[in-house]
């Protein structure tokens, strides 16, 4: 049995990466343009909401290591779960 959970992936252009889960797109996407909407001063701020089917049981999941590049900004494209 399987759930599909939307993750939030912010990955900041001074560093560090952050992941918020979602239960619907929407609640994704909603964060995603607030996330936008609070850059200032220079500070980039690029975030991308993933779909991601995952076993009902416990997982452990982590954003992979594989980045697609779209007009000169890389962001991550998958998660890898593992169950614990």
């Amino acid at each position: 049995m399987f759930k599909l959970i939307f993750v939030l992936v912010i990955n900041a252009y001074h560093g560090g990466m952050t992941t918020i889960d979602f239960t619907t797109l929407q609640q994704c996407e909603t964060a995603k343009e607030q996330v936008k909407a609070t850059e200032r001063g220079g500070a980039r701020l690029d975030a991308v909401c993933i779909k991601k089917k995952v076993p009902i049981k416990k997982t452990k999941c982590k954003v992979s290591n594989e980045f697609a590049r779209s007009s000169g900004n890389y962001y991550p494209v998958a998660l890898e779960c593992i169950e614990e």
